[in-house]
């Protein structure tokens, strides 16, 4: 289905679209730059969930320390078995990829709407894929994360500690996005297939 485009609108399509080349540039750049950091095995910052508590934290320019609640830390560890080095590596690289990959199929969508075509197989798979790549990206980043987590508290347990709870990350912000995005698939998915029904009658 197919209808003209005005100046304007169009203009804003591109627009949008630069703006997704920038956030795909960004995500590069912070990917690579955190792969640096870690790919050493050398003080490799970890982020960990903890079951919240309240403990004495010093604030610089505050005072004394006053008890904050502490929820989530990050830890810094070396040597990780190649297990938990993996998922480290995992938890940049996993999320970094579903971002542009999603990104890149908002973009041809947005391009193929600028071109006045809306409800078509291509569309409808561009959207679906972006959606199945934001829940397989959240599934393995949570992975990843919870993985990346419990083998840095693992390093820094000696024998004599008790052990540790464990570890679990997990964001239901990509999951929401995901069932959002699956939400506007099953719109496509609907719209054109009345498209095509209504194409029959002619």
């Amino acid at each position: 289905m197919k209808a003209p485009f005005g100046t304007a609108t169009r203009a804003d399509v591109w627009f949008t679209a630069s703006l997704a080349l920038i956030g795909i540039l960004a995500t590069l750049t912070d990917a690579v730059s955190r792969l640096r950091e870690v790919l050493p095995n050398r003080d490799v910052p970890v982020d960990v969930d903890l079951q919240t508590s309240t403990q004495p934290i010093a604030i610089s320019g505050v005072g004394d320390a006053i008890p904050v609640e502490i929820d989530r830390v990050t830890v810094s560890v070396s040597d990780l078995s190649p297990t938990s080095y993996g998922a480290v590596i995992a938890s940049i690289v996993v999320p970094a990829v579903s971002i542009i990959v999603v990104l890149v199929c908002l973009t041809w969508l947005l391009r193929n709407i600028g071109a006045g075509e809306f409800f078509s197989r291509t569309n409808t798979r561009l959207v679906t894929g972006a959606a199945l790549t934001a829940v397989l990206g959240w599934l393995l980043t949570t992975v990843a994360t919870t993985g990346a987590a419990n083998g840095a508290l693992a390093k820094l347990t000696t024998a004599d500690d008790p052990g540790f709870e464990i570890s679990m990350n997990i964001s239901f912000l990509a999951l929401f996005a995901a069932m959002v995005a699956g939400c506007i698939a099953s719109v496509f998915h609907t719209g054109e297939r009345m498209q095509r029904d209504s194409e029959g009658l002619v």
